[in-house]
């Protein structure tokens, strides 16, 4: 199964994401493609505002691919336009750019991804947005679910992708659980990921939205029928 990275970035910390992207390059299981995701908005003047750090890591290597969306996604920019525009079936690995990636991390991935559709790396399991791991089928569930509206109405993206994967019954996989390191140099070597027994489900929170989102959220997904709502009689969650 092919493995595709993606990512996004933004003018305050683009300077730094060639380090993110060197340490998933440098894996002992190679991405098959990594999908730096940028937008005009950030970036008016295309690859002329890259770093030249950037730059020589795509002259240098075929599977990294730059990406320019014309407008600003914020934290979908992340995911839907690698999944919109990259068709086939593949494990799709999310990351943050800054963090740097121990270099078995993607083997311990396709390790935990064997019988299952999707997998949080993140220690935090209430803000998994962030730190997804997305199989064949998830992959198909976010295509088919999530569009202009739904991205708008869902501006952070964790309950919306937890409620789809639930909606598809899709099978969660081991936790990889990540340990916090103080950042060095001004750049965050914050997280090395280990596997994790832990398995606890993911559990619905507001992740300390101001409630009137949570709720206007919640309403939206109730709407487009991705939640169910039983207990109540209304279509309405005030």
């Amino acid at each position: 199964m092919k493995i595709i990275v993606s990512l996004t970035s933004w003018s305050k910390r683009i300077n730094q994401a060639h380090n993110t992207i060197k340490s998933i390059l440098n894996q002992t299981r190679k991405p098959d493609l990594v999908r730096l995701n940028l937008d005009f908005d950030n970036f008016p003047f295309g690859y002329a505002d890259l770093p030249v750090e950037l730059m020589d890591l795509d002259k240098e290597n075929d599977n990294l691919d730059i990406h320019f969306e014309d407008s600003d996604m914020k934290v979908w920019e992340k995911i839907m336009p690698t999944i919109y525009n990259i068709e086939g079936e593949y494990i799709l690995v999310t990351l943050d750019d800054d963090v740097t990636y121990p270099e078995t991390y993607l083997e311990e991935i396709e390790e935990n991804m064997k019988d299952c559709d999707w997998l949080c790396t993140k220690s935090d399991e209430y803000t998994m947005g962030q730190y997804m791991v997305y199989g064949p089928r998830a992959v198909a569930a976010l295509r088919e679910e999530v569009d202009y509206d739904f991205m708008k109405n869902i501006p952070l993206d964790d309950h919306g992708i937890y409620w789809i994967l639930r909606k598809y019954n899709l099978k969660r996989g081991l936790k990889i659980k990540s340990e916090c390191k103080d950042r060095e140099e001004g750049y965050s070597f914050r997280r090395l990921f280990v596997k994790c027994d832990d398995v606890a489900e993911l559990k619905d929170t507001s992740c300390g939205y101001p409630n009137e989102m949570f709720i206007t959220q919640l309403n939206y997904l109730i709407k487009r029928g991705i939640i169910r709502w039983p207990r109540r009689n209304r279509t309405q969650i005030t």
